[in-house]
């Protein structure tokens, strides 16, 4: 078996408007095509290293749920970036909220923020020490 890099992330949403709008203003992805499903519709954003990241919008059907950390399941998404620190003051302004503040992990080599999408999906940014 030999996988190739990642086609696209899915996130369900629970306000579509919210969402593109953190996607896209905030986090400074680009916004593709919209295609409408029956159930659901799904808006698409251009990742930068290739493949997409879907947004899942049930117009209002999905149920709040919170997951902790230690749950089975997906922890995070986490995209390399330069200057954590200054993007980290973007995100308070911008009002996301920061559930790690730029932190430096030497046994990583690594310095890093966590911050939550309006999902509450966890998303980290990353660079090397």
């Amino acid at each position: 078996m030999k996988i190739g890099s990642i086609h696209h992330i899915a996130i369900n949403t629970k306000n579509i408007v919210e969402s593109s709008r953190f996607y896209r203003d905030i986090l400074g992805l680009k916004q593709g095509k919209t295609v409408h499903f029956e159930e659901f519709d799904l808006t698409y954003f251009d990742l930068p290293a290739g493949g997409s990241l879907e947004l899942f919008d049930y117009h209002g059907r999905n149920a709040e749920r919170t997951r902790a950390d230690d749950e089975p399941g997906l922890r995070h998404l986490a995209f390399t970036v330069e200057g954590v620190a200054q993007h980290e003051k973007t995100l308070r302004e911008a009002g996301v909220k920061i559930t790690l503040p730029t932190t430096e992990l030497p046994q990583l080599g690594s310095r890093v923020l966590l911050f939550l999408d309006p999902n509450g999906v966890t998303i980290e940014f990353c660079e090397r020490l």
